[in-house]
């Protein structure tokens, strides 16, 4: 039997999860049965199911006895470290599987080789190592998400043709399609929480809410170091209802903080940075990762985002580009603040695609 091909299989299907799954790895699995293929999966979106178990599924009614796995079948239990899936070694081992054969060691040196240990414990044969320096690479930016120490950003924006996120009166409705709207809802709900600026609540006044698609509704978080948003905004009528955060300086007005609280709005205080107006994102990244945030999404404004790039905050993005043009030197744009001073200095994305979303065209990657 050539391992090797079958994982480059299961490496192509992993694949299919980028820019979903981060900081998630991308995993792809194949299950055979007698040497051949019967059931595939691969790790689809943040929070979903693992590719072992979507591989035990489109096999139903089938006894595989051999999974080819791009990385070593975790190990840990539900809930460790946030985790929403049960240990994929043991479902495994449950199936009847008698040989694993592996691409990867976990990157994660504290659950490295337990998956491995699991299997071989109840008499799984294990190979591993097969096609490595392939999979290796692949898991480049899990590797990243593990050092760090704040969640993975997301940073999305819908803009014009000619980089407009708003006309000049500020009105912003609608600048990309159904679609796009639509994907920005899936987008929440596979996200811890979603992030906005001061601004952007004020003007937009946003619910922040999963709407268009099913899902688990995400802390919605509002960057405001002096609590100035509107008691009858979206957000803080509904505090009661959806988690709601809002990250405040230290030194805001305790009274403001003290009535923000009774209105059901959690005032997470942060340091700040370069004056009262702007918060130490650094330490208020740090604490939402603290709080359990693995994944935030970032919708704006382009004062914030571009605090964020200035902190080197910023994992991935997703822009939706509309066939519009508003023009208007005072529009706003997706990331504003000094910007870069040269081209060569300019943010780049790597790993970068463009698709079509009904009439917009979705460009996305990593920083």
């Amino acid at each position: 039997m050539n391992y090797e091909t079958l994982m480059a299989e299961a490496l192509e299907l992993a694949q299919r999860g980028r820019y979903h799954v981060e900081p998630n790895p991308r995993v792809g699995c194949l299950l055979l049965q007698d040497g051949e293929v019967v059931g595939r999966g691969y790790h689809e979106y943040f929070g979903g199911r693992h590719a072992e178990a979507m591989a035990l599924e489109d096999a139903a009614g089938r006894r595989p006895d051999t999974a080819i796995v791009t990385l070593e079948p975790c190990s840990s239990p539900k809930g460790e470290r946030g985790k929403k899936t049960g240990p994929c070694a043991q479902a495994l081992i449950d199936a009847g599987v008698k040989t694993v054969v592996i691409g990867s060691l976990d990157p994660d040196p504290r659950h490295r080789r337990a998956g491995i240990q699991v299997l071989e414990q109840a008499g799984v044969e294990v190979i591993d190592g097969v096609l490595a320096s392939r999979c290796d690479p692949s898991f480049e930016l899990f590797k990243k998400a593990l050092g760090l120490q704040r969640p993975w950003v997301l940073a999305k924006w819908a803009m014009t043709l000619d980089g407009k996120t708003a006309a000049p009166t500020g009105e912003a409705r609608w600048i990309s399609g159904p679609e796009a709207r639509r994907r920005t809802h899936e987008l929440r709900a596979r996200c811890g929480g979603v992030m906005v600026g001061f601004r952007t609540a004020q003007i937009d006044d946003p619910e922040l809410t999963v709407r268009h698609v099913e899902g688990e509704q995400p802390v919605r978080i509002v960057v405001d170091p002096l609590g100035e948003v509107d008691d009858d905004s979206n957000l803080v009528r509904t505090a009661r209802e959806l988690p709601t955060w809002l990250l405040a300086s230290e030194d805001v007005d305790p009274r403001r903080s003290g009535h923000l609280s009774d209105c059901g709005v959690q005032v997470v205080h942060v340091p700040t940075a370069e004056g009262p107006r702007r918060l130490h994102l650094g330490q208020a990244l740090k604490e939402l990762h603290r709080r359990g945030l693995r994944r935030l999404l970032v919708e704006g404004g382009g004062g914030l985002v571009a605090q964020l790039f200035a902190w080197n905050c910023v994992d991935q993005v997703l822009a939706f580009v509309a066939p519009k043009i508003i023009g208007g030197k005072e529009s706003p744009t997706p990331v504003a603040g000094d910007g870069r001073p040269f081209m060569a200095e300019a943010w780049q994305l790597r790993d970068f695609s463009f698709e079509a979303c009904d009439d917009d065209v979705a460009i996305q990657g990593f920083l």
